[in-house]
This record gives C-alpha cells, structure tokens and sequence, in this order.
C-alpha cells in the first residue's frame, strides 16, 4: 500500500469511493491539496482530507473501501492529515458525522455542541449544506 497526496487525475476516484459510502463529494476539487489517498496495486482503496479555515480545520470525510477495512488504513490516513494540519499551523480540527462518532472517539475527537463551533466552521459547505443539522460534530485539539 502506498499512501500519497491526492492529484487533480485522482479526482473521479476519490469521488466514486466517497459516493459509495454515501458521503458528500461535490466541493473536493477546492480542497484536493489537503487530500491524502491510498493506493494499492494502481487503485486508490482509501481517501480523506482537510479544508483549512485560519487556526481550524475542518476534517473532510475518511473512507476506505470495504474488502480493506479493518487494516488501520483509516487511521493511518488520519495520521497523515493531522501531521499535515499541525505543519499548516491547524489547532483544532472539526468534523461531522452521522455514523463515525466511536470511531473518531478513539482518535482523541470529543463531542462538541453546534454553538461552540467557530463561525468560519459554520460557514462551510460542509456545515451548511452537504451534511444535515442532525450531524454529530466533533473536534479534536492538535
């Protein structure tokens, strides 16, 4: 397995596999520079990214295709993203999630309330539009 940043020619890849897991994949072009993928034998089986907003970021969707779960590829992927933010100067990381909340307990992220999230957070696409109000939301300080 081969774990790299994402490129602009990984794009309908990166998009297929969040649509398969039903997550949002319509803004990933604008953030594509803070996306890490996985590759195994020429084929990307895992994805996740970042959007910076000043001292914030927000944690975009992590997935990895279904036959290779359960290998720690998610989690290494996470890793790769928070060293990343952390040399970018991101403090805080934030997140949305309708089924990962365990899972992103374990990686240090706590529940936060929706009104204790910085206005450049709201004001995301993600927050806004591609995930519902009924969200869980997360952060995790690194």
């Amino acid at each position: 397995m081969y774990y790299r940043a994402a490129k602009i020619t990984d794009l309908q890849e990166i998009k297929k596999l969040l649509k398969t897991s039903n997550l949002p994949s319509g803004d990933c072009v604008e953030h594509l520079d803070n996306f890490i993928v996985v590759e195994n034998s020429g084929e990307i089986i895992g994805v996740g990214g970042f959007e910076i907003y000043g001292g914030d970021g927000l944690l975009r969707s992590i997935v990895v295709a279904p036959n290779n779960r359960g290998k720690g590829i998610g989690g290494e992927i996470y890793k790769l993203i928070e060293q990343k933010a952390s040399s970018l100067r991101v403090g805080n990381l934030f997140l949305l999630t309708e089924s990962a909340e365990k899972y992103f307990l374990n990686l240090e992220f706590s529940v936060i309330s929706r009104v204790d999230v910085p206005a450049s957070i709201k004001g995301t696409k993600q927050f806004k539009e591609l995930c519902p109000s009924s969200a869980t939301v997360m952060r995790c300080v690194i």
